[in-house]
């Protein structure tokens, strides 16, 4: 009995495996909203030195490539490695590695996804510290929780309608976090 229901468990899953795609690269539209960055010191009548800070978006690009390890009929779990940078003064670049759980529904023609990422966020600023308007540095260790919906376009494209995610970078040099926040758009190509 038991080898009986093994047999059209096992069709499934290979079935499944079979049109599904290892591996996902895409290419999004990344702004990055910065909170809490720290932009040098200043000297405040009364107070003395102290610490400012700026809030600010970032434009840019990023991508990234998906390996689906894990690939079941409604679910999949994959390592995603993802990147994002824009030039210029204030601007940012991130680069972080995570897991990403997508669900594929049989009936409703969209594919949700949530995903848990850490990296390394770098940030650029107009200085507040001598001399000033020159470029302020900042690096940060950084995590972020991301979710987002894919529209698959064809078999081997999907547009990625909205990702969006929170999340924070640790700073080893400065006395306070920066606060992430990015709305990404794109395209997946599936290989």
């Amino acid at each position: 009995m038991r080898r009986t229901l093994l047999i059209p468990i096992l069709l499934l899953f290979s079935a499944a495996s079979s049109h599904a795609q290892a591996v996902s690269a895409y290419v999004t539209y990344s702004p990055i909203r910065l909170t809490n960055v720290e932009t040098g010191t200043a000297f405040v009548p009364g107070a003395g030195n102290e610490i400012q800070y700026a809030s600010y978006w970032a434009n840019g690009f990023g991508g990234g490539i998906t390996f689906n390890v894990i690939q079941l009929p409604f679910v999949s779990l994959g390592l995603d490695l993802r990147g994002s940078t824009k030039r210029g003064t204030l601007g940012a670049d991130t680069g972080m590695a995570g897991l990403k759980l997508g669900i594929h529904p049989p009936i409703i023609h969209v594919k949700p996804y949530i995903e848990g990422a850490a990296g390394y966020l770098g940030t650029r600023t107009v200085s507040t510290s001598i001399p000033v308007g020159s470029t302020d540095n900042g690096t940060y260790i950084t995590w972020e929780i991301l979710g987002g919906v894919d529209y698959p376009l064809f078999r081997f494209l999907d547009l990625r309608g909205i990702e969006v995610g929170g999340g924070q970078g640790i700073s080893h040099g400065s006395s306070s976090n920066a606060s992430i926040f990015t709305i990404n758009s794109g395209v997946v190509l599936h290989f």
